[in-house]
């Protein structure tokens, strides 16, 4: 049986002298460690520290390779990737008004491009697109804030995507009109006969625009995105957005997306500005909608029954409007009452977002394990760096301090998990299976924070070098490791799993 052990807060005293027995011998570490953290002399919690870690890089949970135009769908010479054909298509568009404003030209195969809407959450959710599933082709384009839909580049784009269309034999239809009556490339699937338009976002990559409305502004979300890679990663830089951050951008969509599902469905959205139907709505799409919102907080057999719903059911709108409103509708609510719920998914399904990006091939990260009433979700190992440099800091520790201060080292792997208040550890018949870290520690056990405490501690003029801010840090897991190794019941010895050969 697998059983979660809680720090137990008496043992913070023990764990402070292991800090100091480990500095005593290093006064340059000591003095790395009082500049990353407010005050060293009560404890290393993840509050206390003084540079809180910022998302400055964007990770792809899809490849590049599903976002298709199948010949077989929609003819042409063969099949045409859409992320190098769009990059293609703006990058013309920008040499082209080069012409007039040169600086444009720093921007070639540089402003970021993505898939968006049901083309990328389709890619997320089946690793291809679903053409039944998907209407519209959906990109945002980010580009200078000089550039807008008013200054005719929108034009520019779709003249030369029918251009590139043409040298694969694809031939856009004649006066193609999108939901609002304005011109629109379109294709149509020779197999449904469903017309699919290239829709285009352009997005004004004002300063801070990560920050911003998802929608509107171009606001990030590590969900259902393909970015180039490190096309985003500076502009999340300088935009100093923290974790928190991030998850009250990801509430306000939620909301916005509800409020407008629920007013096409009920007409019960009371904002100003919206009190609108969303041009071409049906009833039926409501079940795709509310399936998006699941998947953004993570409830994954729900976003399943939603989906089977879309596909399959029968009946008549009425019928559907009331399944919809007494199944799902205050399930999914963006009341006051849930809004702690909706965080907590939100930060939830980032975390699991972020794991599964660093580490693709990892199949533990997302599984969950219950333990004393509380479903601990495992995220990704710690880099084995910080992992080998903080056991070998331990051992040197244990055999400097007393017979009472000193406890068995912990065996196992490391890992971060969510919903983990402190360092814990998961057992097996005695034995430490694995050593769990608070999800929150992912974010400060990375080279990108190392970077970010280099920087700001140069903006001070108290400069750090690299490797001893590297060193800080393994005391620092150091001693959040002395912590579980302090737990009632933990033991050394061999790590065994009968049950599953050890897949911690």
């Amino acid at each position: 049986m697998v059983a979660r052990q809680p720090f137990a807060k008496r043992n913070g005293s023990i764990v402070l002298e292991t800090v100091r027995a480990a500095l005593s011998r290093n006064p340059i570490l000591l003095k790395t460690l009082e500049l990353i953290f407010q005050n060293t002399a009560e404890s290393l919690s993840f509050q206390g520290l003084r540079f809180q870690p910022f998302i400055v890089a964007h990770r792809n949970l899809v490849s590049v390779e599903p976002f298709l135009l199948p010949k077989e769908r929609f003819g042409g010479t063969q099949d045409v990737e859409l992320v190098p054909l769009v990059r293609h298509v703006v990058d013309e568009a920008l040499r082209s008004y080069a012409r007039g404003s040169p600086h444009l030209l720093e921007h070639v195969g540089k402003t970021p491009t993505s898939p968006y809407g049901s083309m990328g959450l389709s890619v997320s959710r089946w690793g291809h697109v679903d053409w039944d599933y998907t209407r519209d082709l959906d990109w945002r384009i980010f580009l200078p804030p000089e550039i807008g839909h008013l200054s005719g580049f929108k034009s520019e784009l779709e003249q030369n995507l029918t251009q590139e269309l043409h040298k694969y034999k694809l031939y856009p239809l004649l006066f193609g009109k999108d939901a609002q009556g304005l011109p629109q490339v379109q294709l149509r699937d020779k197999r449904t006969a469903v017309v699919h338009g290239f829709h285009f976002f352009l997005i004004a990559m004002k300063p801070g625009f990560v920050r911003g409305n998802i929608h509107h502004d171009g606001g990030y979300s590590p969900h259902f995105a393909y970015f180039p890679e490190g096309s985003l990663d500076e502009y999340l830089e300088s935009a100093n957005l923290q974790w928190s951050a991030l998850i009250a951008q990801q509430r306000d969509d939620y909301i916005e997306m509800f409020d407008q599902l629920s007013f096409n469905i009920f007409g019960e959205n009371t904002s100003k500005d919206r009190l609108y139907k969303t041009r071409e709505w049906y009833l039926h799409k409501a079940f795709k909608w509310y399936a998006s919102l699941a998947r953004a907080r993570g409830l994954s057999a729900l976003e399943e029954d939603l989906l089977y719903q879309y596909e399959h059911f029968q009946g008549s709108e009425a019928e559907l409007a009331y399944l919809a409103r007494y199944r799902y509708y205050a399930r999914m609510a963006a009341s006051r009452p849930h809004l702690e719920d909706i965080d907590r998914d939100l930060a939830r399904a980032a975390s699991i977002a972020y794991a599964r990006a660093r580490n693709p091939q990892d199949p533990l990260v997302g599984q969950h394990i219950s333990a004393d009433r509380a479903e601990i979700i495992l995220l990704e190992t710690v880099p084995e760096n910080y992992v080998v440099a903080a056991r070998k800091l331990l051992e040197q520790v244990e055999s400097s301090l007393p017979d009472q201060l000193g406890c068995s080292p912990v065996a196992g792997r490391i890992r971060f998990a969510d919903n983990l208040a402190a360092p814990s550890c998961v057992q097996r018949d005695g034995h430490v299976q694995a050593a769990l870290i608070p999800a929150e520690w992912s974010m400060v056990f990375c080279d990108s924070y190392v970077w970010q405490v280099v920087k700001k501690t140069a903006e001070e003029k108290r400069p750090i070098a690299e490797e001893d801010i590297r060193q800080a840090l393994a005391v620092l897991l150091a001693s959040l490791l002395k912590q579980v190794s302090q737990l009632p019941g933990v033991s050394s010895g061999p790590v065994t799993d009968n049950s599953n050969g050890g897949w911690l």
